[in-house]
């Protein structure tokens, strides 16, 4: 059975979302064909309704791995099954693509696209792989709900705007390092939504909520600058540490994210954060995740260097907005999405904090853009950057 419940809104709205909903839809041009249009309303829900089933797929092969389940819908038992794993890139441990990636990406573009059709662009992590296609061919789907944001006073679902403008980012399992050691709670499916090239809407996808199979999955929706919103498993996380973190003396706060990278620019950023601020390090799984627990306020502000593309980071930004915080790349720019997306932008990685946090946001960026090796990282970053553009 699915909730729906409202979560620390930005704004008051007479139904959750649905104002905001319309005002931001109105801040776009309407087209004039409306047969084509689309409204972020219906579509955010659709969204949400996919990333559902991504997490199902992904827990459907955690199962299948555990020697339960075999699929979403089998009762009965199969024999344990180790996971198989490939490297995207040999020399790369976060590379590494299972059947859960694939089949939750054939899942949730798959459905998204048999309900809007091809003049919906959409952009997911593992476009192009052979074995998703072929799981596509397999696949068939019911249509999404689009009515979660539906209001019978209010009537549609938003001022029309070109598909044209809308890019929808999809990374069917964010941390899929973590997932592949067992570090579940860690994982997510991400579904954003990005306008004119800014973030405005998405779902994050928690597949193992709990860490386990015990409870079923908790998808998190928001909207930019807006709120947010929980469908499915209540969620239990935020504002407090983790249980792992909570130790004041071992891990004083304020607590600033990041993953275990030891590059330079990391170790320098690491310190630099804990040295101003005089907390402490905190190691966060996945793009995804460690950007909301930044947005929940588990930790007052993620760091990172570098991420896969636009997929991890679209849906993660409208939540931390939703909920009031702000993200910005490693050197303080405003993100971007979009067909003019700039090369090797996601080497610019993000600093995400929380509304209200201790850790000022502009304050932290200054401290890390004082480092000589973020200012050599930033360096390297543009000239690549140039020699693509």
């Amino acid at each position: 059975m699915r909730t729906r419940s409202s979560i620390a809104p930005v704004t008051t709205s007479p139904s959750p979302l649905i104002l905001p909903l319309l005002l931001l839809a109105a801040a776009f041009p309407a087209t004039e064909a409306a047969a084509a249009a689309m409204q972020i309303s219906p579509l955010l829900s659709t969204c949400v309704d996919a990333c559902r089933l991504g997490c199902r797929e992904i827990r459907a092969v955690e199962s299948k791995r555990r020697g339960g389940a075999s699929s979403p819908d089998d009762d009965g038992e199969s024999s344990s099954v180790g996971l198989d794993v490939s490297l995207k890139d040999v020399s790369d441990i976060k590379s590494a693509l299972t059947e859960a990636d694939r089949r939750a990406q054939a899942a949730i573009v798959g459905a998204l696209r048999s309900e809007w059709g091809p003049d919906l662009t959409i952009v997911g992590e593992e476009d192009g792989d052979d074995d998703v296609e072929a799981i596509l061919s397999e696949m068939k789907f019911d249509p999404l709900d689009r009515t979660m944001f539906f209001d019978d006073e209010l009537g549609e679902g938003g001022a029309d705007i070109d598909p044209s403008d809308i890019i929808v980012y999809v990374d069917p399992l964010d941390g899929t390092r973590e997932f592949v050691e067992g570090r579940l709670a860690n994982c997510q499916s991400l579904v954003g939504i990005a306008v004119g090239g800014e973030a405005v809407a998405g779902a994050v996808g928690l597949p193992f909520p709990a860490g386990d199979l015990s409870t079923e999955a908790t998808i998190v929706y928001g909207l930019a600058d807006f709120g947010t919103g929980v469908v499915g498993e209540p969620l239990t996380r935020g504002p407090f540490p983790l249980d792992h973190n909570i130790d004041g003396v071992k891990y004083p706060r304020p607590h600033i994210a990041s993953g275990d990278s030891t590059a330079e620019v990391m170790v320098a950023a690491r310190e630099a954060a804990v040295n101003r601020f005089k907390g402490s390090s905190v190691l966060y799984g996945g793009a995804g995740n460690k950007i909301l627990g930044a947005a929940l306020g588990e930790v007052s502000a993620s760091v990172q260097h570098k991420y896969g593309g636009p997929w991890d980071v679209c849906a993660p930004e409208a939540i931390i907005r939703g909920f009031g915080g702000r993200i910005t790349t490693l050197f303080g720019e405003e993100m971007r999405y979009g067909p003019n997306y700039p090369p090797r932008f996601n080497k610019r990685g993000y600093v995400a904090t929380p509304s209200g946090s201790d850790v000022d946001h502009d304050a932290l960026v200054a401290a890390l853009l004082a480092q000589p090796a973020v200012q050599q990282y930033r360096k390297e970053a543009d000239e690549a950057r140039a020699k693509e553009e």
